[in-house]
């Protein structure tokens, strides 16, 4: 017998709700991931959850809704801005080489390589405030840490942009290692003057 999306009043009872919700999320992860957010329509996400298309859009808005709701869920990078201070440039350095070689989860992925997707201008855009700026802003505290934190993210969106666009390719021919320190070293002076002494 199939599940009802609808309990008494027209409305989903509330664990009817969250499943039918995590399974629209999770089908989404999974689409955007395999076929790329532009190949992916709202109709496909919706067959692909076994539920009907109308719950996307009373659940998230629309596909780039769900795909707010999946990054949103991602949140900050996850152990790169916490942790030692001395070390952030290096564990953002890091972060940027492995993006320019590919890795990072699927979702990850599908979102650089839909940045220049004009829908998606606005979901990439709060990304880069929500993920990296205003986190890197609050760790780095301070009456410049903004600026600061704009600088570091304008050197990281500046790899994956040339991923996304020429692939990187020459990048990658260097050693690892040496392009971790040289990208390390661009953060370092993203990071020059920052401090006590500044104020």
């Amino acid at each position: 017998m199939a599940r009802s999306e609808e309990g008494e009043g027209g409305s989903p009872p509330l664990r009817g709700r969250e499943a039918t919700r995590a399974r629209i999320l999770e089908s989404a992860r999974e689409l955007f991931a395999r076929e790329g957010y532009g190949a992916v329509s709202s109709r496909m996400i919706a067959a692909h959850a076994g539920v009907n298309v109308a719950l996307i859009n009373r659940y998230f808005g629309s596909k780039r809704g769900l795909l707010t709701q999946l990054l949103w869920e991602v949140g900050v990078f996850p152990g790169i801005i916490e942790g030692d201070p001395a070390t952030l440039t290096r564990r953002l350095a890091e972060h940027a080489v492995s993006r320019l070689y590919g890795e990072g989860s699927p979702l990850q992925r599908v979102v650089d390589n839909s940045a220049g997707d004009p829908e998606l201008k606005a979901v990439y855009e709060g990304r880069v405030r929500s993920a990296m700026v205003e986190p890197l802003t609050a760790y780095l505290g301070g009456p410049d840490a903004r600026v600061h934190a704009s600088l570091l993210a304008s050197v990281l969106i500046g790899v994956a942009r040339l991923r996304a666009t020429e692939g990187g390719a020459s990048l990658r021919e260097y050693d690892r290692e040496r392009l971790t320190a040289r990208i390390q070293a661009l953060l370092d002076l993203c990071l020059e003057g920052f401090g006590p002494e500044e104020g």
